[in-house]
């Protein structure tokens, strides 16, 4: 009963977690609709504010946050990992919102296990099973009618969409393959930690979010601090707090909240128009990519295989 009861908790916080960054990009879309704020400003205030807030949760429970600066190699991997892992997935979905809509660009983002299939493929030289070659299909297929909906000569969405919302799906097989090196040896929550730290130091050096005249609500004040507590550090947190409980298959396959939280708020709140192709093209994509993690997950190659958890 036990085993049972840590479970279903385990499944209700990676699925909540999922949910909150579903919701953060239909905020995200909002703001970029109605405030002069760029995806540039977003991102940098996310990562500033998470990687602080973060940094304070691990003083706060005694978490040891210095012995990862110890070794020279690991400063180049943490940068590797801040600036082509943590920054270009946050950046890249926010501009692909900004080119589209949170319910099309959290699908296109949703490719992510795709594209970490097609690099092990290159990188162990092996020829794809019949699971990994459908998959691909099916993947590829589910783009196109998200893109054009069936008609080859008429893009749904501009070119800019397309190319930002794949390379967010790239961006997640980077953020997903950049820090295996580390986290075999430091637990998750800290090279976390440190990679939204150095991401927003980085972008804050090349604009200060002060620097941005902005005249904000409280409502947009109370937006974007749901993007940065509960659409990034909660969301982290269950996430790696549920791995306590549930194995990492099986917080992958949850990860499909995410894109369906994002649909249903962009349809029913923001008004987006998702079409009959719409639903089809995601649906090919998200069920595919679940089958794929569920009969093909390769635990040896993805972080937050880990013991350590929040």
């Amino acid at each position: 009963m036990l085993h049972k009861n840590s479970a279903l908790l385990g499944m209700l916080l990676a699925g909540v977690g999922a949910t909150f960054w579903g919701i953060s990009g239909v905020i995200a879309q909002h703001l970029f609709e109605n405030l002069p704020i760029s995806p540039f400003w977003l991102t940098s205030v996310r990562l500033l504010g998470s990687g602080l807030l973060l940094f304070g949760y691990c003083l706060v429970t005694k978490r040891d946050l210095w012995s990862i600066w110890k070794r020279k190699t690991n400063v180049v991997s943490l940068l590797l990992f801040a600036v082509f892992g943590v920054i270009m997935s946050q950046y890249t979905y926010f501009v692909a919102i900004n080119f589209t809509n949170a319910a099309t660009a959290t699908v296109l983002q949703f490719t992510g296990p795709i594209f970490i299939t097609l690099w092990l493929l290159i990188a162990k030289r092996q020829r794809p099973n019949l699971i990994e070659i459908i998959a691909i299909i099916l993947t590829i297929l589910g783009t196109y009618l998200l893109v054009t909906h069936g008609n080859s000569r008429h893009l749904v969405i501009s070119p800019l969409a397309l190319f930002w919302g794949l390379l967010s799906g790239v961006a997640v097989a980077t953020n997903t393959l950049l820090p295996v090196k580390l986290l075999e040896h430091y637990p998750p929550l800290i090279v976390m930690t440190w990679a939204m730290l150095l991401g927003g130091i980085i972008f804050n050096s090349i604009q200060p979010f002060w620097q941005t005249p902005l005249h904000l609500s409280g409502k947009d004040f109370a937006a974007i601090g749901f993007v940065v507590i509960f659409g990034t550090l909660l969301a982290y947190v269950f996430y790696l707090t549920s791995l306590k409980y549930i194995s990492t298959t099986l917080a992958s396959i949850l990860d499909a909240f995410e894109p369906l939280s994002a649909t249903i708020l962009a349809v029913t709140v923001l008004g987006v128009s998702f079409t009959v192709s719409d639903l089809v093209g995601s649906s090919l994509i998200v069920i595919t990519v679940l089958c794929l993690i569920a009969v093909n997950h390769r635990q040896e190659k993805l972080p937050h295989d880990s013991d350590e958890s929040a």
